[in-house]
């Protein structure tokens, strides 16, 4: 398994994400991707605008689904999609960040776009030394 990345599995009027990385934030990140990369091709993106967040103190699978959510946030209220993400763990337990946005008009669509991060197996973990997760996403 590579140090970090993402697949994604169809499964019946959703989809899979799978990630990994060496460090929570990693894994994380990789999840975003992986997610805009479910429903939009970003390589020719339009210019840039940073869009920070703050993700209050939670658990491990809480951390994934607001990350996760925020993503839909922008792409439903804002039309802006994430190009590039950095994360960082805060002091107290929550995620601090930057996504790099487009605009939703600029960006290739090549599949359904995401409604709803679902809770049905949803794993925040380590394995094989390397941090992981799963999450199901309603398209």
């Amino acid at each position: 398994m590579d140090r970090a990345g993402h697949r994604t599995l169809p499964h019946t009027a959703d989809l899979i994400i799978e990630a990994w990385g060496p460090t929570q934030a990693a894994c994380l990140s990789e999840a975003v991707r992986g997610l805009v990369g479910s429903f939009a091709d970003t390589s020719g993106a339009p210019a840039l605008t940073p869009w920070p967040f703050h993700i209050d103190p939670a658990g491990d699978d809480e951390l994934l689904v607001a990350l996760l959510e925020e993503v839909l946030y922008l792409l439903d209220a804002r039309g802006a999609v994430p190009v590039d993400v950095a994360i960082e763990p805060t002091a107290s337990g929550g995620l601090a960040g930057c996504f790099h946005v487009a605009p939703v008009e600029g960006i290739e669509v090549i599949g359904p776009a995401p409604k709803a991060v679902t809770r049905h197996r949803l794993w925040v973990g380590r394995r094989d030394g390397l941090w992981a997760c799963r999450a199901t996403i309603d398209v």
